[in-house]
């Protein structure tokens, strides 16, 4: 099986189906960082239509103060007050102080995704098939197409607040090793030539390291930085994700390759998750303006090196929110 999903990484995979499909753009989960079944609460944001920076700053401040400010009064030992507090309690039943407090610190808010992710499955059927025809000439398993939905919701001309540009997400660094980018001419905006790339990179990667969860995590995280913490973990992905503590590996690189297992369960079900999307047509792509481009829908983000991710720099990122 060339995309293992092993029993650990379930609940960051469940986590991730529920954030593409259940939770709307006005819903933020606060979620404990490295235990996506630790989930404090889901809260709504009345209104309609895509919430603006002021709430979910706002969302993101109420949600990291209430539970941390909890975590932290149950560390001390003191008595739960209310249903919030004992809720939170009975997740932690048994676990010493200590483990309270680390967890106050560990909050992590994530905005809903289901109309984004709606909208990338109908966009997507534009490009498949050019891009699955590029991925199946360059002797890669076509399921990988997927990741450019994790990347960018197959949005053409996408760009992140670090640089990274077009449905793949290239950054002007990486990208000048695989396509021509200059003043006047960037291939980051061709869709082919992009994906052309992103398949060069991914064989690449894979024949780097070796299998697919690591070499699908080194196009987040970079290939050097990747095969750092592998050798590290005795090559064992599982054991990396949960215990590597290198620079900037934090919840964007070890959520990276549960975000696609997640996406492609809900490509392969798309009726199943939004009944009646089998029946609508593909989304054509606008035209791209030369001097504006679309924000990612995704979160920023800065992948394909060891730098600091952007899903990392970008706390506050269009999607993750915190």
């Amino acid at each position: 099986m060339p995309f293992p999903r092993p029993e650990s990484l379930e609940p960051n995979v469940q986590f991730w189906v529920d954030i593409f499909t259940s939770y709307s753009e006005r819903d933020f989960v606060a979620v404990d960082r490295d235990d996506p079944n630790k989930i404090y609460q889901v809260f709504h944001v009345p209104g309609s239509g895509t919430p603006t920076r002021e709430e979910i700053d706002w969302t993101n401040a109420y949600l990291k103060d209430k539970y941390s400010t909890i975590l932290e009064k149950l560390a001390a030992h003191q008595e739960p007050m209310g249903s919030d507090e004992r809720r939170v309690a009975e997740m932690f039943e048994g676990r010493p102080g200590w483990i309270l407090a680390d967890a106050a610190q560990n909050i992590r808010v994530q905005e809903g995704l289901r109309e984004k992710f709606r909208e990338g499955l109908l966009r997507s059927r534009y490009w498949r098939p050019t891009m699955e025809k590029i991925f199946r000439a360059a002797g890669l398993p076509v399921e990988l197409v997927t990741l450019a939905h994790v990347e960018s919701g197959f949005q053409r001309g996408a760009r992140s607040s670090c640089g990274a540009l077009g449905i793949w997400q290239f950054t002007r660094e990486t990208g000048r090793h695989y396509m021509k980018i200059s003043r006047k001419r960037d291939d980051r905006l061709n869709p082919v030539l992009e994906t052309q790339a992103a398949a060069r990179l991914l064989r690449a990667n894979y024949e780097t390291l070796g299998d697919w969860p690591l070499a699908i995590t080194a196009y987040n995280y970079g290939t050097a930085g990747t095969a750092r913490a592998a050798s590290v973990c005795g090559n064992d992905y599982c054991k990396m994700v949960k215990t590597y503590n290198g620079p900037h590996f934090g919840f964007a690189v070890k959520n990276y390759y549960a975000e696609f297992l997640a996406a492609l369960q809900v490509h392969e079900y798309e009726d199943k998750y939004f009944p009646g999307i089998q029946y609508e047509s593909a989304i054509a792509p606008a035209p791209l303006k030369s001097a504006q481009t679309a924000s990612s829908h995704r979160r920023s983000r800065s992948h394909h090196s060891s730098k600091k991710s952007s899903r990392e720099a970008s706390a506050a990122g269009h999607a993750s929110r915190a």
